[in-house]
């Protein structure tokens, strides 16, 4: 019983329950869906992966990495759950307010939510990184790869 609870056993559910979500419409045009495709493709080949090393450490006997929850991780797993509850907002703002203007308040909550010391210096850095990280993922993804993406619906003039 303690096996079922292997950190590699159940990432590799995790990640299988993701790829499945992922893998279910793929779309008509293939041209459109290479790089989710091969994205969904490679996350359940890391949770094959996966699988194979937790067969291979119950035949070689060794020992489980259980999953414990400490009282002190508390602080740990409220962060967590902060950020899926900002990733949560992003998926359905995104469609409202076109991908890359939700990308970056996405990008910027969650850094600066995640910044330990928030100096004014280091919640500028918080909000720079994200603006570049979209500047640069902007002109690659539209001008070198022509990746579609959501247009904005709630205003229209943005994407």
């Amino acid at each position: 019983m303690q096996r079922l609870l292997d950190r590699d056993l159940l990432t590799a559910l995790v990640l299988f329950g993701v790829g499945a979500v992922f893998s279910a419409d793929g779309g008509d045009n293939l041209k459109d869906w290479i790089f989710p495709l091969l994205a969904t493709y490679l996350v359940l080949g890391i949770a094959t992966a996966l699988v194979l090393l937790v067969i291979l450490k119950v035949v070689m006997k060794s020992p489980p990495d259980i999953v414990r929850l400490a009282p002190e991780d508390r602080i740990s797993n409220f962060d967590v759950v902060v950020f899926f509850l900002i990733v949560l907002a992003y998926m359905f703002v995104m469609y409202g307010l076109g991908f890359w203007l939700s990308s970056f308040l996405m990008l910027s909550l969650a850094s600066v939510y995640l910044t330990q010391d928030k100096t004014r210096r280091n919640v500028g850095l918080a909000l720079g990184a994200p603006l570049a990280a979209c500047v640069v993922a902007y002109f690659l993804f539209t001008h070198v790869f022509y990746v579609p993406f959501p247009k904005a619906s709630w205003l229209p003039g943005l994407s």
